[in-house]
């Protein structure tokens, strides 16, 4: 099996970099015939990803944070057409992010020499992915996402926390700062979803997530049922709620309790398109913790879209 292993040497502030040359021989030990690429610019592993499926490599190792599995797992799409570049080709992660919101919910192995060993041996099981196909600007773009993606209040806290100084910290802190500043600075939205084959409803909501996994924001348990294998999304709702009322859930947010909270909601869905009313202010999307663009979007499930080695 040929495998290329992506490494994004900025994830865990820097150390994947500064650790990097000590790691690389064990994982060409575990995974045999491997070609390593050390990404220099974001959208790099994405690009690169497409091109080695594209021939013939057919496993591909994530080495960083949330956003470079991001990048690598769209790697295995073609944009225009939407279709897998290599269906058969296999997906597999090492956490090295400060958030790893992703490894929370695949569990990793106790170190990376057993995590190798495990990937090296697993027979990889299908999981599903999130179709977004969302607006930025004038044009339509579309991308997939293998956590969770929100629009909405989350959409603005991963722009704010793009270009904060405190991001620099890791981990859970800048999402926690960034969504006290967004709940300051922004009230709910009126909104039309349209959810599977149901009418259109419409109601104000601060937050709207569809998650595939079960955590975001560096350990907020935003969807505790979710199962990436269930051909099913989780939708979960933060409706029409106060600053205060938003603040008091926020412990237990991390706690996996947040749907314990009047004003939100959970259900089970295969596809959601979210629009604005006329008059609303822009409302942001992201996709694993990465900033996008805005609605209107359309989330949907691929189902058993992709083949992980855990």
């Amino acid at each position: 099996m040929k495998t290329l292993v992506i490494v994004n040497p900025m994830s865990a502030k820097g150390k994947t970099g500064r650790d990097w040359p000590a790691l690389q021989p064990r994982y060409e030990a575990a995974l045999g015939d491997t070609e390593v690429l050390v990404t220099q610019a974001a959208g790099q592993a994405t690009d690169e990803v497409r091109k080695r499926l594209a021939a013939d490599f057919s496993r591909v190792i994530s080495v960083g944070g949330d956003g470079t599995n991001h990048e690598v797992v769209n790697g295995f799409y073609d944009p225009e057409t939407r279709a897998q570049i290599s269906p058969d080709a296999i997906f597999a992660f090492t956490a090295r992010g400060t958030g790893g919101d992703l490894s929370r919910t695949f569990q990793p192995a106790s170190d990376l020499d057993a995590e190798l060993e495990r990937i090296a041996q697993s027979d990889a099981a299908r999981i599903d992915l999130v179709s977004c196909e969302y607006t930025l600007g004038s044009e339509t773009r579309w991308e997939v996402s293998i956590n969770i993606a929100s629009v909405g209040q989350g959409g603005e806290v991963c722009a704010r926390v793009d270009t904060s100084p405190a991001k620099a910290l890791g981990g859970g802190t800048p999402f926690l700062l960034a969504s006290l500043e967004s709940l300051v600075g922004n009230r709910p939205w009126h909104v039309r979803l349209h959810v599977d084959d149901h009418a259109p409803r419409e109601q104000k909501v601060r937050n709207v997530f569809v998650a595939n996994c079960r955590f975001q924001g560096g350990g907020m348990e935003i969807a505790p049922q979710a199962q990436p294998d269930d051909g099913l999304l989780d939708l979960v709702i933060m409706g029409d709620l106060s600053r205060i009322a938003t603040l008091r859930m926020s412990r237990d947010i991390y706690r996996g309790r947040m749907q314990e909270h009047a004003g939100v909601t959970h259900e089970l869905i295969k596809r959601l398109r979210v629009e604005t009313l006329p008059g609303e202010p822009e409302m942001l999307i992201e996709m694993d913790g990465e900033p996008r663009g805005q609605a209107p979007v359309t989330f949907e499930v691929l189902a058993a879209a992709l083949r992980l080695a855990r």
